[in-house]
């Protein structure tokens, strides 16, 4: 039944989704890859949307879950994705401030990170990849990220002048 799938793929998503960024990784693997429940397009659309929210892990998973089983697929999604952390943060909430990780822990720690970096590296080739369209594409890339690195503007609005950008190019350049 794809809505105990959803549930279950998007649970296994946020145990191993250290930071979220690896999560993005995972949900494209499983959603796009695995299982096809939606197609690349899709995801990048769903990514680019998502990032102007908090969360975007958690909104691409309930984007996937609706597109999968329809509400009830973006519930079970949702559900999933937020369970684990949310019994987790609910149970060390508490004792947070009494723990001391162990060394190995510290170290695992700092590789899972490294790894996410990893991940999110794959994933932002995979969405240029199925969402770029020529050098138009690959100059607002490269002035959104001058932006987002130079300024303190917030990524909403890098993200919504990007967009306007490429209507007014698709409007001026006439691309179908």
């Amino acid at each position: 039944m794809i809505i105990w799938e959803l549930f279950w793929r998007f649970f296994v998503i946020s145990l191993l989704a250290f930071g979220g960024g690896a999560g993005i990784a995972l949900i494209e693997q499983t959603a796009v890859t695995e299982t096809a429940w939606i197609d690349p397009g899709e995801f990048a659309t769903a990514f680019a949307l998502a990032q102007v929210t908090p969360g975007p892990v958690m909104i691409v998973a309930t984007f996937v879950g609706y597109r999968a089983g329809g509400s009830a697929g973006a519930l079970a999604a949702t559900l999933g994705v937020f369970a684990m952390p949310t019994a987790l943060s609910a149970a060390l909430a508490r004792h947070f401030e009494r723990v001391q990780l162990p060394r190995s822990l510290r170290g695992f720690r700092r590789g899972a990170a490294a790894a996410a970096v990893g991940l999110l590296g794959v994933t932002v080739l995979s969405l240029g990849r199925h969402s770029m369209r020529g050098w138009i594409d690959g100059l607002v890339v490269v002035v959104a990220g001058i932006v987002a690195l130079e300024t303190k503007i917030h990524p909403l609005w890098v993200l919504v002048g990007g967009g306007l950008l490429g209507v007014a190019v698709d409007s001026f350049l006439r691309i179908p």
